[in-house]
């Protein structure tokens, strides 16, 4: 029975790298590929991760502790290839005992790092990789240890997978609650699919892979549209000289507009946060929209400044513009992933445009 345990817990060492591996993937940049048993247990090419999973809720990390030697001594004899990383990380459920060399580790400089390792005298266990450390070079292993931390009292597996991974931000906002159990195992299936499909037994997540499976499994279980949130914020009028736009609007004599503009403006605002708040996946797509308004305003301007004679009332001009923009982005109240928005939406929208000077009205500047 005792055999079957330790080959269960060892298994399960292996599932808990996984799901590691499963949220470096969720946080990593595009065009990153995520390695694992390869430089480390989970390595993106410039962060080395060491993963220790324990079943002993009460196993404390000691001077002596095979993880941690075992962690630094693969790095300096893998030094070449280890160089250029940024960071060293040995991510352990075990708890960091109080007054052994790793205490505060984190905050230690490097020097201090290094008097501490060479204070530790080995047992039998540890003996190799001990030696091997102390004998490296003293200027490469401080490098070495100035990168290296160590994230202790982690989450154990169980832990781990309901808390930091069914509830991580890249999955409540998009995946229902009921289905997100099923769609964590659905992602973790396709992290060992790839060392099971691997020509060269190489474990490599490809991330932009990786997110379009992601995205193909998402949709099975996609959230309706987000309830566009409405704003019912009015402006305080004696607030205006706060706002950029406010100015523009006065430079070009139209302050009938502005009493107007910063309503708009404020709603639309406060309306955006609430969606981001609501499900931060949405970002990208209030982006694009804010990106899509300015590119119909410059579309406009373009025909505006051809339409410029001699004599023209620049101001005129510039009015002109600004209400032709209005019109034309009006009726554009979809955004993907969220339900019609409210007309001030849009227009507000714009003015964030105008107080961010991503766009400019003054005509007279391009004509």
């Amino acid at each position: 029975m005792t055999s079957k345990t330790d080959a269960s817990t060892k298994i399960l060492g292996f599932k808990y790298q996984e799901m590691i591996a499963l949220t470096t993937c969720l946080e990593a940049k595009d065009g990153t590929k995520i390695y694992l048993e390869c430089l480390g247990d989970v390595s993106d090419g410039e962060i080395s991760t060491e993963v220790k999973h324990s079943i002993d809720v009460d196993k404390s990390l000691i001077d002596t502790h095979i993880d941690f030697w075992k962690t630094i001594s693969n790095i300096v004899s893998e030094y070449d290839k280890f160089r250029f990383y940024n960071k060293f990380i040995l991510h352990t459920t075990a708890k960091i005992k109080k007054g052994s060399i790793f205490e505060k580790w984190n905050d230690l400089t490097k020097t201090a790092k290094s008097k501490e390792i060479k204070s530790v005298i080995p047992n039998e266990t540890i003996k190799t990789y001990n030696d091997n450390v102390k004998s490296f070079d003293l200027h490469k292993l401080k490098d070495i240890l100035d990168k290296l931390e160590i994230h202790d009292s982690q989450d154990s597996a169980k832990t781990y997978f309901e808390h930091s991974l069914i509830n991580h931000s890249g999955i409540i906002n998009i995946i229902k609650e009921k289905n997100r159990e099923e769609f964590v195992c659905q992602l973790l299936g396709y992290i060992s699919k790839e060392l099971i499909t691997s020509t060269d037994y190489v474990w490599e997540i490809d991330i932009n892979l990786f997110r379009s499976n992601f995205q193909a499994f998402a949709n099975r279980y996609q959230l309706d549209d987000l309830e566009f949130p409405v704003s019912n914020v009015t402006a305080d009028i004696s607030l205006k000289d706060r706002y950029r736009f406010v100015k523009t609007l006065e430079n070009i004599n139209y302050q009938k507009k502005i009493g107007s503009s910063m309503n708009n403006y404020l709603r639309a605002s406060d309306s955006q946060l609430k969606m981001i708040k609501s499900r931060t996946s949405l970002s990208e797509s209030l982006e694009n929209y804010d990106a899509d308004i300015k590119e119909i305003v410059e579309d406009l301007k373009e025909s505006h400044i051809d339409q410029i004679t001699s004599g023209s009332d620049m101001n005129e001009n510039s009015r002109r513009l600004l209400d032709d923009s209005i019109e034309k982005i009006t009726p554009i109240t979809k955004i993907e992933g969220v339900t019609s928005t409210r007309t001030y939406y849009p227009k507000g929208r714009l003015i964030h445009n105008l107080e961010i000077e991503s766009i400019n009205l003054n005509l007279e500047d391009e004509g």
